[in-house]
């Protein structure tokens, strides 16, 4: 069979599982959207006069279930991704094989890779959601959000924890 045969299976499974990935990516992010929906709603129905617990618990329960959704959605991620990427290094192999499906599958996993928590503490708290970049900054954030010890010093009043603080920015 010459390369040319071959290539087109190939590249309809790239476009495939490029697409697969990228649709699972965006149900993760409906469903943490819907996360802080529901969240919404029940706080609202909380602070709400007449409305029944009935209500509320019903409301909870759509909220475990969207919650138990996200792990479910980031096994599937996973495992899209993983399928893409050994079919990617597969192609990149047979060096004929260059086409703007390898650039899209790679953007894709590189979403995903970025969708998807690696630490136990962004496990349990969602990313993308208020509580995670409270409890888990962006790196770019966390250096911006630490000043240097000059400007440290200045910043925080002359307190035995301020002097501590700057201390341990040195």
């Amino acid at each position: 069979m010459s390369s040319a045969s071959l290539a087109a299976p190939i590249l309809r499974s790239l476009k495939i599982k490029t697409g697969a990935v990228k649709r699972l990516v965006r149900e993760r992010e409906v469903y943490i959207l819907e996360l802080d929906k529901q969240r919404e709603r029940i706080e609202t129905l909380r602070n709400k006069e007449g409305v029944e617990g009935a209500d509320i618990r019903k409301q909870n329960e759509v909220l475990e279930e969207t919650l138990q959704m996200i792990p479910y959605m980031e096994r599937r991620i996973r495992e899209a991704m993983q399928d893409l990427e050994n079919l990617v290094i597969a192609s990149k192999k047979d060096d004929t094989l260059v086409v703007p499906e390898l650039c899209d599958a790679d953007e894709a996993i590189a979403s995903a890779k970025q969708a998807l928590p690696d630490t136990k503490e962004a496990k349990q708290v969602l990313p993308d959601t208020k509580e995670a970049k409270q409890v888990l900054p962006d790196t770019k954030e966390a250096k911006q959000a630490l000043p240097d010890t000059k400007e440290a010093k200045q910043a925080l009043p002359d307190t035995k924890e301020a002097k501590h603080a700057a201390g341990s920015l040195a």
